[in-house]
């Protein structure tokens, strides 16, 4: 009786052990599919960055035009993201994935086809709603994957994906269009989608309400209640004056390197790609950070310091100096996201994963879209050189806006008495 007790507890616990192995197994795959899908679309989305304001430019645009091309993409995040997100939330998220890469792909195909400025400016929407049908719902459903406690090391392990993605395209891009066209960019573009989208179809599990809730995910409790969050309300203000800034510097740059510092294609899309691979790689470090310090001194440091090497490029017009401020660009903005992107997964237990990821994408959107408008007017009255300083000011405008918000939100919560607010608890968080 003994041996066969001692036998079965040793059945037993060899089969829970074996269980929880394969359970960590699947996490790991459903992780790493939608780490290297969400890494494909990215090259894919970054790697016209150098090359489109050109490729416009040949349809007689003016910088005011160029502008609204580039925000018509950022239009669509703006309005279509926070819907799709709050969908996911009750739908399956591999199903809008798929639906959202195969309209990327089909939708970078019909570029070649253009032959006005009016036709980019569709496309580029048509590109910006089958955008937000991708990355949101990917962040959402790694979302639902983290652990309580390690919000900044999942969500920041999976935006690197995001960024070198985005690093790695600008390079492609540059590379492919002095090599053979910049018709031939889009086909890439669509190639890489199509990739990701065989990938997710075959790998990623699907991801429904149900699932989510037999996997032992807790339904959000404030659904509905999102704006009237103050931590939701600085994490927008955050967002939107980022995108802001950061979409004017991408867009405009590269008519600026081109015409006062004189860059080839290839330089633009260096500079560009060592800004993006900094953010990308120090993101996953600076996750740890955010689980184990104070987030607020890493988003001040980020935020104020940032744009501060955006306007030291205006001074600077040899490669390897450019070079070094946008890998500083890239490190400190990365110091700041980390931080912002843990406080959002947070909230997302709260207010929905898809809520929450949608609205991010939303107000980055908004950001986007007006920077562009607002530095193509700009540089049509004043100017290529007088982008630079507007777009850093800007983003210390967001700075000082989201510093003095996020602080009073936490002396708030520790007045409640809510000491187990995220960034605040723990003796490391001093």
């Amino acid at each position: 009786m003994q041996a066969d007790s001692i036998l079965g507890f040793w059945r037993r616990t060899s089969l829970e052990e074996v269980a929880t192995k394969l359970e960590t197994s699947r996490l790991r795959a459903t992780f790493l599919a939608l780490f290297v899908a969400t890494c494909a679309a990215q090259i894919g989305m970054g790697i016209i960055a150098p090359i489109f304001p050109l490729y416009a430019r040949g349809f007689s645009a003016s910088a005011f035009s160029i502008g609204v091309v580039f925000a018509a993409f950022s239009a669509a995040r703006a309005f279509v993201a926070p819907l799709v997100g709050r969908i996911s939330d009750r739908t399956d998220r591999k199903r809008i994935m798929l639906a959202g890469l195969a309209a990327y792909g089909a939708v970078s195909i019909l570029f070649v086809f253009a032959t006005s400025l009016w036709h980019l400016g569709v496309f580029r929407f048509l590109q910006g709603a089958a955008a937000v049908m991708v990355t949101p719902v990917a962040q959402a459903y790694v979302g639902d994957l983290t652990p309580a406690g390690s919000e900044g090391k999942y969500i920041n392990v999976f935006y690197s994906s995001m960024f070198i993605g985005m690093a790695l395209g600008p390079l492609i891009g540059g590379g492919v269009a002095e090599l053979w066209s910049y018709k031939a960019v889009f086909l890439v573009m669509a190639a890489l989608s199509f990739g990701a989208l065989a990938l997710v179809a075959v790998v990623l599990p699907r991801n429904t309400k149900a699932d989510r809730k037999a996997a032992g995910a807790s339904d959000p409790t404030k659904t509905g209640t999102e704006f009237r969050d103050p931590g939701v309300r600085t994490l927008l203000v955050y967002w939107i004056t980022r995108g802001f800034w950061q979409q004017g510097f991408n867009t405009f740059y590269p008519l600026f390197a081109a015409s006062v510092a004189g860059f080839s294609e290839s330089s633009i899309g260096l500079v560009l790609t060592v800004q993006l691979v900094a953010g990308g790689l120090l993101q996953i470090p600076f996750g740890w950070l955010a689980d184990r310090y104070r987030r607020l001194p890493q988003i001040a440091v980020g935020a104020v310091i940032s744009p501060l090497a955006l306007l030291s490029i205006q001074f600077v017009h040899q490669l390897w100096a450019v070079l070094s401020l946008a890998f500083a660009m890239g490190v400190l903005d990365a110091l700041s996201r980390a931080s912002m992107l843990a406080e959002r997964v947070e909230r997302g237990r709260e207010h929905g994963m898809g809520v929450m990821a949608g609205l991010q994408s939303g107000a980055f959107g908004v950001g986007q879209m007006l920077g562009p408008l607002a530095c193509g007017a700009l540089v049509d009255v004043a100017g290529i050189q007088a982008m630079l300083p507007f777009a850093a000011s800007i983003g210390m405008v967001g700075a000082v806006l989201t510093i003095f918000w996020y602080s009073s939100w936490q002396r708030k919560q520790l007045r409640n008495g809510l000491a187990s607010l995220p960034g605040l608890e723990g003796k490391d968080r001093m």
